[in-house]
């Protein structure tokens, strides 16, 4: 009896060991910025965090730290290195780099209008550190008017990570648009389509809507055999979050065309075109998703023309509700003048 109870009590501590093992493997790294200050309108201001391990790891969470009242947007990126040896810099058009020599950014995070986080689902994380090229994570924030006298800033974002590999990795397509929208104009659509331009399949598990101040309805499709699958469809004016995908389990192949609209409406009398101010427009249609595709997977992006690109010229069967909130679930305070074209 004796025998069996220390063999009871030996695999209960083993069971505790693993536990905190297994709890030992996440490690969280605030990334905000310290103490930060901004003397100009439309700043954007950047903070970087260089990893210490050279081992490959996971991204497993992102948890902002942010309000609407202070920063306009946040996002994450990765590089090499980050763009200077400074705590803080400004990193706009014209600044130094968010990459130490121009590198490429790459974008790993996105937030705005007080957007909750994101934990991604058990066995995805997001590649980085290790034989990746991203070697820093680099916050970049978005403050639309200069400091007061005084006034600092500590927004910035909680990654958590992991060093044990993950089955299915993170990657992320966009679909954007350039060009600009007309002034007096309601439900001008801003429209992007490009096939899947790899050989893998991938499985969308998220989306993300983002413009500035004229948008009103963004929406995202697979198209496969002339057959449109929604992956989500959501007003920018709501939190800029990544909302879970319309269609669970929904795939994308070769073979696939991937397609997003921006319905803006636009009562300046001017036009307004898309920029990085907060002043122009932006149109932006994120697909988070994961893939059993193994080595790094950097984003990838199919941005046309709004004013020379139509999906009528090139497509059949347009979903009716692509410029449609019905249906559309946490929906609140989008004034409805903005689609009926009135005052």
């Amino acid at each position: 009896m004796t025998r069996i109870l220390a063999i009871q009590y030996f695999v209960l501590l083993l069971i505790n060991v693993c536990q905190v093992y297994a709890k030992s493997t996440l490690k969280d790294i605030p990334i905000l910025m310290p103490k930060a200050v901004s003397n100009r309108k439309d700043a954007l201001v950047c903070h970087g965090y260089k990893f210490t391990s050279k081992k490959v790891q996971f991204i497993v969470k992102f948890e902002p730290h942010a309000s609407k009242e202070v920063a306009h947007h946040l996002l994450l990126y990765g590089c090499p290195s980050p763009g200077t040896n400074q705590s803080f810099w400004n990193c706009g058009p014209g600044d130094p780099p968010v990459c130490k020599d121009g590198r490429r950014a790459e974008i790993l995070y996105a937030w705005a209008l007080d957007a909750p986080g994101k934990q991604l689902p058990k066995d995805v994380g997001l590649r980085v550190s290790g034989d990746t090229p991203i070697h820093s994570l680099i916050i970049q924030i978005h403050y639309v008017n200069p400091f007061k006298e005084g006034q600092t800033d500590s927004s910035g974002l909680t990654v958590t990570i992991t060093e044990d590999e993950q089955k299915y990795q993170l990657g992320y397509f966009i679909l954007g648009n350039w060009g600009y929208i007309p002034s007096m104009t309601y439900n001008y659509p801003m429209e992007s389509a490009c096939d899947w331009p790899n050989g893998f399949k991938i499985y969308p598990i998220a989306y993300r809507t983002h413009s500035h101040n004229l948008g009103v309805v963004t929406s995202g499709y697979r198209i496969r055999n002339g057959k449109w699958t929604e992956i989500g469809r959501m007003s920018p004016r709501q939190p800029q979050m990544f909302y879970n995908a319309t269609v669970e389990g929904i795939d994308v192949r070769p073979g696939d065309v991937l397609a997003a609209r921006c319905t803006m409406t636009n009562t300046r009398t001017e036009a307004t075109a898309i920029g990085p101010t907060n002043r122009d427009e932006m149109c932006n249609f994120y697909i988070m998703f994961y893939t059993e595709q193994k080595g790094y997977i950097r984003v990838q992006y199919c941005f046309r023309d709004a004013q020379q690109f139509h999906w009528k010229e090139y497509l059949e069967n347009i979903p009716d509700n692509a410029s449609s909130l019905a249906g559309v679930s946490f929906i609140k305070n989008v004034d409805s003048s903005l689609f009926m074209g009135k005052g």
